[in-house]
This record gives C-alpha cells, sequence and structure tokens, in this order.
C-alpha cells in the first residue's frame, strides 16, 4: 500500500478507537453497573415502576452488547489489516479513550442524564427531580 493511504488509515483507526470504540465499550459496561444500580434505586424512590425497568433496561443491555462486539470486530480487524502499526494506534488511543472516558462508569450526572433519556415517558419527574437535587 502507498504511504499516505496506510498514515490515513492509522489516524482513522486512531480516532476511531478514541471516539468511538473506547465510549461505546464503557457504555455498554455500565448499563451493567452503574445504570442497573441507579434503576433499582428509582424503583425504591418510586420514580419508575419495576415492569418499566424490566422491560427498557434488558433491551438496553442487548443493544450495548451487540454494538460493542460490533465495534471492537471492527477495530480489530482494520488493526489486522494494518498491522503491526495498527495495533499500536489501536491500543494506544483505545486505552487513552478508557482513560478520559472512565466517568461513564461513575454514579454521576452522566448517569442521572441517561437514566432521564431512557425513562422519560414512563418515570415521575417530580419524584425525579426532587431526588436528584437532594444529592447532585
Amino acid at each position: 500500500m502507498d504511504q499516505s493511504v496506510l498514515l490515513f488509515y492509522y489516524v482513522g483507526i486512531t480516532l476511531f478507537a478514541f471516539f468511538v470504540a473506547a465510549p461505546c465499550i464503557l457504555s455498554a459496561i455500565s448499563l451493567f453497573g452503574v445504570q442497573k444500580r441507579f434503576a433499582k434505586t428509582m424503583i425504591e424512590e418510586g420514580v419508575v415502576s419495576e415492569e418499566d425497568v424490566k422491560k427498557l433496561h434488558p433491551k438496553k443491555q442487548i443493544a450495548g452488547v451487540f454494538l460493542s462486539v460490533l465495534v471492537v470486530t471492527a477495530l480489530v480487524g482494520t488493526c489486522y489489516k494494518t498491522a503491526p502499526v495498527g495495533y499500536i494506534c489501536g491500543i494506544l488511543s483505545f486505552t487513552g479513550g478508557v482513560l478520559k472516558y472512565r466517568r461513564v462508569l461513575d454514579f454521576n450526572s452522566i448517569t442521572v442524564q441517561r437514566f432521564r433519556n431512557t425513562y422519560k415517558h414512563t418515570m415521575d419527574h417530580k419524584k425525579y427531580n426532587k431526588y436528584v437535587e437532594a444529592h447532585f
């Protein structure tokens, strides 16, 4: 391959791993951890019903896992195609992305915002706002 084409591949791998792969994987992990814990808290507070969580949360988890597998497959395939430098670009930028976007795994305002977007049609907004004002 021409050197300029390889340079664009390496830049593409780097950007994809940092801005797409790392946040996507962390988001999927968040669905099984912090998002699930926050949903349980919201059920206890009476913000959403347990039926709504049981109906929506598994669908989000399945979608998160599916998209993560798809993204990782694309990243690994592209890195393999441009090995060995492709692996270096992919691993380093993925690691940097994980370090930058690791807040997704914490119980913070991102969690609250994602919950609100997921359950906005089924939740009790007054109780939700009261809880958010008291804890965040």
